[in-house]
Formats: C-alpha cells, structure tokens, sequence
C-alpha cells in the first residue's frame, strides 16, 4: 500500500468521479483508475461497486476512508507544523543571561520577539557567566549571555556590545549638573562599587589609586540593578555598565565618565551543536535591540 494510492481514494470518495478525482492530484483519468486497482490488490477486496457507469464506494470502502482521513489530517498537521517552523512561528527557545542583561534588556528583548514571532516559547534562567557558559555547553540553553569574556572549548564567544561605563547618582547630587564626572570629583563620595574579583572593579580601584582619590567605600554587589537601587535611595554613587544604566535613567542621574573604563557583554552559542534558525534569528534581533538602545 503506497501513499500515492491512498491519494487517489481519498480524492475519489471527496470528488465522486474519476475525472474530478484527476484534475483534484493533477494526474491523468487512467492514472487514477490503475491506483485505484493496485490498491483494491494490496487491501484484498472491492473498494468501489462499478455498476451503471459509475463507481459508487463499497461500505467496506467508507470504512477505510474514516481511517484514511485521519491519517491525512495528521499529514496536514505535520505540514502546517514544518511550515510554521520554517517561518519562526512554532518552537522553543532556551536562554540563559547574566544579571546585568537578564534582569532588563533580555526579558524586554524576548518579549518583542515574541511579539513578532507568536506561537515561540521562551524560558529565561539568570545565573553567573561562567554557569551560563556551562549550560550552553551541556545543551540546557541555546543561547547564553554573559557579563564579560569567558574561554572555553566548547562555546562561540561574540561580543554583543561594548561602551564606556556610566557614573550613577542620586537624583539631586551636587554634581548632577556635571556634564563629565572625573575622579576626582568623586573624591571622599560614599561609593558603591563591584566586588573585588570583578574586573570592572580592579579597573576602577587602579584609576582611582593611581590618582591618589579616595573614596568611601560604603556598599558592595554584583548586581548592577541593586547598585541602581542603593544609589537611588542615597547609598552613594557608582561607576555601572551602560546598559544598566539606561534602564535606571530617571531613576538616578546618569553620567558620562573620564577616562573611559569600557566594559561589555558576549554571546554564546555551542561549538558542537549550531543553533537553530529559530535561536539564529533571536541572536540576530538582540543585536538589532542592543544597537537601538546605545543609540537613543
């Protein structure tokens, strides 16, 4: 029993004659008629009463058909299936993000591509860089993000975005009216600054002792969101990324800082197993959204 003769049925039984049943599959009337035969063969009894010129379907046929129409309602399925997966309107995607991008930018990110992509499912885990790159390496993500560069065999490291970091301050801080914030403006301020095995935060205490300013040191985290939030609230100032900053503008003053301290975040995706084209076309729309949002 072959696919092409169940066709065939089926178009006859909907299309009740056999030139109908032909124009229906684009075939010729004899076409039909020879795998209408082979088929009767292969099942074993009359599928068709060929009296009076026509061929009216045997019980035993309507039978057949039930079944044969469930089978192509799950071929439709699957067709209208692989059609939505080809257009990233069907699937699942897995993304793991540092603090820094999960908190804010990833889910406002996720939450535009699933507006023009309905019918994807999302799931957002937050966790440290290095546990991020693990999960992309053992499979539990597609896509990770992380808050600065980490090597490993088994992941594609690409910078997402890099940019000078912002100096924050509570809404009506004496050097709210700066245009730049210096060093040595912020000399003997209550800081809030990364924990001392960040990077950021080694850069930062070089700069600062270099110049000989020092600083209150009043409040430590390694989250750039609950940096914002204590200087929000009078803590003191800080030096953040700027992405973090962007989200928090209105809630403290965000100023540019000299000289630059640069800080950045990468993607990564699996060196042993390409990403998806649905995973392709989200990694494609975060840098579009990243762009947007240096740029404003």
């Amino acid at each position: 029993m072959k696919i092409r003769q169940l066709e065939a049925f089926r178009a006859l039984i909907l299309r009740q004659t056999v030139t109908r049943a032909a124009d229906m599959l684009h075939i010729s009337q004899p076409a039909v008629t020879r795998l209408i035969n082979d088929l009767e063969a292969d099942v074993g009894f009359s599928l068709f009463d060929r009296s009076n010129g026509r061929l009216n379907p045997t019980p035993e046929a309507m039978v057949l058909f039930e079944e044969v129409e469930r089978s192509f309602a799950g071929i439709d399925r699957i067709a209208q299936t692989a059609e939505q997966i080809k257009s990233l309107r069907r699937g699942s995607l897995h993304i793991a993000g540092a603090p820094a991008l999960a908190l804010e930018f990833l889910p406002t990110t996720l939450t535009g591509f699933m507006r023009e992509h309905p019918g994807v499912s999302t799931t957002l885990l937050i966790h440290a860089s290095s546990i991020v790159v693990d999960m992309v390496v053992g499979r539990r993500c597609d896509v990770g993000f992380i808050a600065h560069p980490l090597t490993h065999a088994g992941v594609n490291v690409e910078t997402l975005h890099r940019a000078p970091m912002r100096c924050i301050l509570p809404i009506g801080h004496r050097l709210a009216d700066r245009d730049v914030i210096r060093p040595e403006d912020l000399r003997d301020e209550s800081f809030i600054s990364y924990p001392k095995e960040f990077d950021n935060r080694m850069y930062i205490d070089r700069l600062f002792a270099e110049r000989q300013i020092d600083r209150v040191m009043s409040a430590e985290s390694q989250l750039s969101a609950a940096i914002c939030v204590l200087v929000q609230h009078g803590a003191g100032v800080a030096i953040i990324d700027q992405v973090t900053a962007r989200y928090a503008a209105g809630r403290v003053v965000v100023k540019p800082f000299e000289p630059v301290v640069m800080s950045g975040f990468s993607l990564v995706t699996s060196t042993q197993h390409p990403p998806s084209r649905l995973a392709q076309a989200f990694v494609e729309y975060t840098k579009q959204r990243m762009d947007e949002l240096l740029e404003d």
